[in-house]
């Protein structure tokens, strides 16, 4: 009951400490984040429709799309035709072990693993900010299609609005919550990764920059603070930009960066591989900056 009267007085804009600028609504279906009118970003908790047109091993929830520039330009994709395991904004192990087994949870079609939105922990509301905490839910699929959880996953949000940007602070915390650990298994992709806009499939129609100044070729599989995807989209330049946190567990992070398509992910697993121990928390932190026009940190 406490959070649904914050929930309907944060819809009015009434006063919770919130500037009549953001403001943050749940539905059955989704968490919103406006600026105004403007939608920021919409958090899934239930499949889209866009789900209902693949199979239903593609299903998923626990993820962000789309994510909107201030002029409402949509820089993420959802179920692209040629990856239609990527969504969005999301978090998505790949190789992995647990107790003898290999479970998956970023090749969907492999149905060895799932991750799902489990729970609203609560509403965020602050003078110029606005944002939520959610509990995802990772099980393993792997022991002939019995669900075993493994790891309790909560993604507190916090969206600002700055001049011609929005500003995304994700932090993730995966605790073990299985008697066994899981492995994250040295592989070149898998983590935090964003799917982008399906118009900029293509090197020249999506381009993606890092801190470094390198490209795709040569920035595939370094370890730079931050990264940039950006393109033009209506007509008119926009992107985002994935930025690090100094505290990450093996800051700077691998990145993959795929050589044509819109996407990029941070691998902290590329080298070796690493264990969440039960009982153990795994912390990532990131902020998104989507913007209009161009924008270097």
């Amino acid at each position: 009951m406490r959070r649904l009267l914050a929930l309907a007085l944060i819809g009015c804009g009434l006063s919770l400490g919130i500037s009549g600028e953001m403001k943050c609504l749940e539905s059955d279906a989704a968490i919103e984040v406006f600026s105004g009118d403007n939608l920021v970003l919409r958090y899934n908790k239930q499949p889209t429709e866009d789900a209902e047109r693949n199979k239903p091993f593609y299903s998923r929830t626990g993820y962000i799309h789309p994510l909107r520039t201030p002029s409402g330009k949509t820089i993420t994709g959802d179920y692209a035709p040629d990856h239609p395991h990527q969504h969005g904004l999301f978090f998505a192990w790949t190789k992995t072990g647990f107790e003898g087994r290999e479970p998956e949870f970023w090749n969907q079609k492999l149905e060895k693993g799932r991750v799902s939105y489990s729970e609203t922990k609560e509403i965020l509301s602050e003078p110029g900010e606005a944002g939520f905490v959610v509990e995802h839910l990772w099980e393993d699929l792997s022991d002939e299609g019995n669900a075993k959880p493994i790891l309790s996953e909560l993604w507190s949000i916090r969206v600002r609005a700055v001049e011609n940007r929005y500003e995304i602070d994700l932090e993730s915390t995966q605790t073990c919550i299985a008697d066994s650990p899981l492995t994250i298994k040295q592989y070149h992709y898998g983590g935090m990764a964003i799917r982008g806009n399906d118009e900029w499939l293509g090197e020249e129609d999506g381009r993606i920059t890092t801190s470094d100044g390198k490209g795709r070729q040569e920035g595939n599989h370094s370890r730079p603070a931050w990264v940039k995807m950006s393109g033009d989209l209506d007509g008119a330049p926009c992107g985002v930009v994935a930025i690090q946190d100094k505290s990450n567990f093996r800051y700077p992070q691998w990145v993959r960066l795929h050589p044509s398509k819109p996407y990029f992910v941070f691998a902290p697993m590329v080298e070796e591989p690493f264990e969440i121990n039960p009982g153990e928390d795994y912390v990532s932190k990131f902020q998104w900056v989507v913007f209009d026009g161009d924008y270097t940190p």
